[in-house]
């Protein structure tokens, strides 16, 4: 039971950092690079190629996340050597992992809004700001603080997330009563 909680542990590990790794370049180290080109039609094809392949990198990421988890939670009892007429929601564990899970709910909402929705909307804006179309200069500036208002929220919650995964990971605090 330890191996397998412990390679599963490992996995969850590797799928956040698939998910968040990915985040903190586009959300630091992107931005930088992108001003260096000059021509917009490269540079929107460029966001598109990049964004693409991150979709791709995070949603391995959220699968293997998904897979793991599940065990996790599957497991918790016998791993922490819980009776069953102790509740969920008496312990630490019970809350913190609802309030995670709420929280990634959340997250994936940010997520698929700025995928689907303001992420499209910045590219079309930048390529017709590119093409000289009037009006695009306030619509690019529009979705671009949207997209970093919802890059820097989903960053947040991830991190946050993250940071509840490693209480619920530490059984003298987590199997503590609430």
């Amino acid at each position: 039971m330890y191996w397998q909680h412990a390679l599963l542990t490992w996995i969850h590990v590797i799928g956040a950092a698939l998910w968040v790794g990915p985040q903190v370049y586009l959300a630091t180290g992107w931005p930088g690079a992108a001003r260096q080109i000059a021509d917009t039609a490269t540079k929107v094809e460029v966001i598109r190629v990049l964004t693409l392949r991150f979709a791709y990198l995070g949603g391995f990421g959220l699968l293997l996340l998904a897979g793991a988890g599940m065990y996790l939670i599957w497991t918790w009892r016998d791993y922490y050597a819980q009776p069953g007429e102790v509740g969920f929601w008496e312990l630490r564990y019970g809350v913190v992992f609802t309030v995670k899970m709420a929280s990634l709910a959340v997250m994936l909402a940010v997520t698929a809004l700025h995928m689907f929705v303001v992420g499209p909307r910045q590219l079309d804006a930048m390529a017709a700001e590119g093409r000289g179309e009037p009006g695009a200069a306030a619509r690019l500036a529009r979705a671009r603080r949207h997209s970093r208002a919802l890059s820097g929220t989903g960053l947040l919650l991830a991190l946050a997330i993250m940071g509840m995964g490693a209480a619920l990971s530490t059984a003298s605090w987590s199997m503590q009563e609430w």
